[in-house]
């Protein structure tokens, strides 16, 4: 299985990472919109509409961030703020939460999430991307920093995993492992500020922002897995070889993108990318 997870990582990362450096936003964007509208058709089946439904809820899913990025550019601070403050809700609350027992009813709260969540990760990435102060780079940092830490909690987990994080959600998941996706995801960043050129404050500053960008990130993956428990599903999708969805393999980047796109507003405001 981990092989074969590799296989088909190893291609579609070299392909991600040529389009985010040596293409324009216009088309990175494109590429986004791809993904959001088989993410959104997954996020669909998993909040219980019928495959027509959720062809029409992919295209609301798709719709927003197009609409938004050609006639309302003014609002998408504000529809990327309102995803943090769901993300950070649900950061909250998600450690308490019970899933329910699975079933296939109709959810109009988890399709109500993914019409703010999923636009809001689209919007922020091709927001960073055109930003000036090395936007391409800055967004694959981002991106990376997701793929830094779910490399390090998966081996520090398998490694050193004792305690449970969220055992009624995700049983595989321990707090060793969080802990060595925010070792890895530190390292990660410290030779990320070099990179950039960043002085000793935005360094640290940066540094303080990959952990929180970890721990959201962790937040999507449980909360992707509450949504498959509750419909009784293991993956929410086939299209990825070895991996399963696409929401299986983006649900840390819908949490952590728009927290990335206002952390660096508010925390490195000469890198602000609006």
């Amino acid at each position: 299985m981990l092989y074969q997870r590799i296989l088909t990582a190893i291609p579609l990362a070299i392909g991600i990472i040529c389009i985010i450096l040596f293409q324009p936003t216009s088309i990175f964007f494109w590429l986004s919109f791809v993904i959001a509208a088989i993410a959104g058709y997954e996020w669909a089946k998993l909040s219980g509409l019928s495959r027509l439904a959720g062809i029409v809820y992919l295209l609301v899913v798709c719709a927003i961030p197009w609409l938004m990025t050609e006639y309302a550019n003014d609002f998408i601070h504000i529809y990327v703020s309102a995803a943090v403050l769901w993300w950070l809700v649900i950061t909250v609350v998600m450690f308490s939460y019970k899933p329910k027992a699975p079933d296939s009813k109709l959810s109009p709260c988890k399709l109500f999430a993914g019409i703010l969540v999923i636009p809001a990760a689209v919007l922020a990435m091709n927001a960073i991307h055109a930003g000036i102060n090395q936007g391409p780079e800055w967004l694959l940092y981002g991106l990376m920093l997701v793929w830094v830490a779910d490399i390090g909690a998966y081996f520090a987990g398998r490694k050193f995993g004792r305690k449970k994080l969220a055992p009624v959600i995700s049983p595989g998941k321990t707090r060793e492992g969080v802990y060595g996706a925010m070792l890895a995801v530190g390292l990660y960043s410290a030779a990320a500020g070099f990179y950039f050129g960043l002085d000793a404050t935005s360094t640290l500053l940066l540094l303080l922002l990959a952990m929180v960008l970890t721990v959201i990130s962790v937040v999507g993956d449980l909360f992707e897995s509450i949504l498959k428990r509750e419909r009784g599903v293991k993956d929410s999708g086939r299209i990825l070889p070895g991996h399963g969805g696409i929401l299986d393999r983006i649900d840390s980047v819908l949490a952590a993108m728009p927290v990335f796109m206002l952390g660096r507003e508010y925390l490195l405001p000469s890198l602000s990318v609006l």
